[in-house]
């Protein structure tokens, strides 16, 4: 019979994966194509589908079979035993919420992203306040029938991030707060001008660049492709479509640029997972921090140094012939320059945690209803403020700049700083374990670093939780002192 269970929940999750993909197909295309006149067809697709997906997801006997392949009890290193702990978890976490309330979240959040794209162009948090308040109830009635130990917070990080709550979270950012607010006040005064490398920098050339050093991190554009969006993101609609999209600035051109590298990180990731376990949680990314870290790894590890730009400053030329004025040096500078910003998504690498901890706190607050939704514009711009020094003028340069409320995607930020600690932490393994590895990433050699990727974080899937498959590959979980050591030695010099 466990067999017999096991196979069924094979074909199980086969259905249900390609409901998500369905679904995920057309949310890349609402965030790319769609017409503005479409949008209320879409949400009415996109709840359908999702709604569809979880009815089988939680059916009953689902759970039978998941009991029966318990029962039989498959070695506990095997991919069929991490097969049945990750579809036990997901399972009991579904089954906590009803069939009706999950067809109303995507749709209010499928309504939402639209309104959040105006609110945002017009700089009105009057405008989309309604719909984020619908969001934030959908999302606290949520928490409490998933359920959670002490914070309600804790339910909606065990989403994103397994076995990962507040409480862990605290002391961890507390650490990275110190040292940054360190860090930064040393380099206050030293900062490289603004409008620095600004420049004519037409589309065309950007793009040809872009996805020459893609190709060149290891990217199949076979099994992917590169579009234009407001808010830049990958997403993954098959076991060979991992998609890319990015936005465009035409005098600066590090704002598509390093984008793109984000992004193909986290492409990289989907396209080294196992394709024969496609729709398992062997065959998927093991979380958004290990997630996060791979884009981190290859955008900041890789791509702001100065044997990387070394390397592909004629090509840079070559594309972007407005360039030739700036020395490899030159670019380096602009690309690790280190001042406060308003957007998360153009923030340096000194100050963008700053950001994180921004969000995780209101975040924290809003759900456990000790901040109110009107006060939260004043409220991002009072921490904006105490954390980066500078006045918010706008809302669409503040509380309205990120897509991920509307999406009803709270829990999912913190995720981001757990990436940079990954990220610390697995090159300064790889760079002991991989011989020669710095100057084969100098020459435009990625394969060892890729390779070494593959096979201690992307080939592994779901088999480990995010602590194990860190030490796996480290030899210690997630810390905070090598993403800080990585920090002072490439901006201090020391």
């Amino acid at each position: 019979m466990s067999l017999d269970a096991y196979q069924k929940l094979l074909e199980r999750a086969r259905e249900v994966y390609l409901l998500h993909s369905a679904a995920g197909t057309l949310q890349w295309d609402a965030e790319t194509y769609l017409p503005p006149k479409a949008v209320p067809f879409r949400a009415e697709q996109l709840s359908f589908l999702e709604a569809r997906a979880h009815l089988l997801a939680t059916d009953r006997q689902v759970g039978d079979w998941i009991k029966a392949c318990e029962d039989h009890g498959f070695p506990g290193d095997s991919d069929e035993a991490a097969n049945v702990r990750e579809w036990r978890r997901e399972y009991d976490r579904a089954t906590k919420l009803p069939v009706s309330l999950v067809e109303e979240f995507e749709r209010i959040c499928a309504l939402a992203r639209d309104e959040w794209k105006r609110a945002r162009r017009d700089s009105d948090f009057a405008a989309f306040a309604p719909h984020l308040g619908k969001i934030l109830e959908l999302t606290r009635r949520r928490a409490e029938l998933w359920g959670y130990k002490e914070s309600p917070y804790d339910a909606l990080l065990e989403g994103f991030e397994p076995g990962m709550t507040t409480r862990t979270l605290q002391p961890v950012f507390a650490e990275l707060r110190a040292s940054l607010v360190e860090i930064l006040a040393q380099l206050r005064g030293e900062s490289v001008p603004e409008n620095y490398l600004k420049g004519d920098y037409p589309i065309p050339g950007q793009q040809a660049l872009n996805q020459r050093i893609a190709m060149a991190f290891g990217y199949d554009f076979d099994g992917g492709r590169v579009d234009t969006t407001t808010h830049p993101f990958q997403t993954s609609l098959g076991p060979d479509d991992h998609r890319i999209t990015t936005r465009y600035d035409e005098q600066m051109f590090l704002v598509s640029f390093y984008g793109v590298l984000h992004e193909t990180g986290h492409a990289l990731y989907e396209q080294g997972l196992r394709k024969e376990a496609v729709g398992t949680p062997i065959g998927s990314a093991r979380s958004l921090g290990i997630h996060e870290s791979q884009s981190r790894l290859w955008e900041n590890h890789v791509g702001r140094s100065l044997s990387f730009w070394q390397k592909w400053h004629s090509t840079a030329c070559e594309h972007l012939p407005d360039l030739r004025r700036y020395s490899p040096e030159d670019i380096t500078r602009g690309a690790q320059r280190v001042a406060p910003t308003f957007i998360r998504v153009e923030a340096d690498e000194v100050t963008y945690d700053l950001h994180i901890l921004l969000r995780f706190e209101i975040e924290v607050a809003l759900i456990e209803g000790k901040l109110e939704l009107k006060e939260l514009p004043a409220a991002w711009n009072s921490k904006f403020r105490d954390l980066l020094g500078l006045v918010v003028p706008t809302d669409s340069l503040g509380v309205l700049q990120d897509i991920h409320w509307s999406l009803g995607s709270f829990g999912y930020f913190p995720t981001y700083s757990l990436g940079n600690l990954n990220a610390a932490q697995l090159m300064r393994a790889a760079d002991r374990q991989v011989p020669g590895l710095q100057s084969r990433l100098a020459a435009g050699d990625y394969a060892p670093l890729l390779d070494w990727l593959r096979a201690n974080i992307h080939r592994p899937g779901q088999k480990y939780l995010s602590s194990e498959l860190m030490t796996r590959a480290t030899g210690e979980p997630t810390q905070a002192k090598y993403r800080i050591e990585y920090l002072r030695k490439k901006y201090l010099r020391g």
